[in-house]
């Protein structure tokens, strides 16, 4: 479990504990942006949008300030293996969470953008890649600190939900007769595969902590054997 108080220099414990804060807060933000998806399974409103433009802005503000506040930090205090391996897998983390919040922000852009009444199948499908990635975010996120492998699965089952939905909407759009035109079903086929995105980039989220922790690249078999 990492700790915030154990440094000779407090100034080197506040700048982890900000560091920490900044993911935390992209982490907000991004269940911000999915809590704006499941009113574009019902209405194509671009106001949604509108408002998922500017959370991500702010989800952009953070990693710019992590990327500075770890510029400050290595060249103010000198670095033990395991401060180093938090603080460049920190900035891994903030990548990943900017990258999951564009794709986001394109499935609520592509949601706000579609001409016809979701097909039901479609919609259930989406709610619950919708559901599985907005429990992915804070699960990844509690790994930087307290790496478990029972989180570790939990994580990888629900990315295995999300990886499904998407393979049955790719399935239902090709097979479907009362196919969308084509611009709804190039939206429908891209919030899917951003979704999908998301999850595995909550995952690669997880990977990175057990780095962080252990100093070892995560294996799916050595963790199984583990447990």
């Amino acid at each position: 479990m990492i700790q915030f108080d154990k440094h000779a220099f407090k100034g080197f414990d506040e700048a982890l504990k900000q560091l920490y804060g900044l993911l935390d807060t992209m982490g907000f933000h991004i269940n911000a942006l999915i809590a704006l998806l499941p009113r574009g399974l019902e209405v194509a409103d671009t106001s949604t949008f509108d408002q998922a433009k500017l959370i991500d802005k702010q989800i952009n503000e953070c990693e710019r300030s992590a990327d500075k506040l770890v510029a400050q930090t290595i060249t103010k205090f000198t670095t033990g293996a395991d401060d180093l391996r938090f603080i460049l897998g920190a900035i891994k983390i903030a990548g990943g969470l900017e990258r999951a919040a564009d794709k986001l922000k394109n499935c609520i852009k592509r949601l706000s953008r579609r001409a016809h009444p979701l097909d039901p199948a479609i919609k259930t499908e989406l709610k619950n890649a919708i559901a599985a990635v907005e429990k992915m975010i804070p699960l990844a996120l509690a790994q930087v600190l307290d790496f478990k492998p029972e989180v570790t699965q939990e994580l990888l089952d629900h990315g295995a939900m999300v990886q499904k939905s998407y393979r049955q909407i790719l399935i239902h759009l090709h097979h479907s007769k009362s196919a969308p035109s084509a611009d709804d079903h190039h939206h429908l086929l891209l919030v899917a595969k951003n979704l999908d995105q998301t999850a595995d980039m909550a995952i690669e989220i997880m990977k990175v902590s057990h780095t962080i922790h252990f100093g070892t690249k995560y294996e799916k078999e050595k963790e199984a054997g583990a447990a």
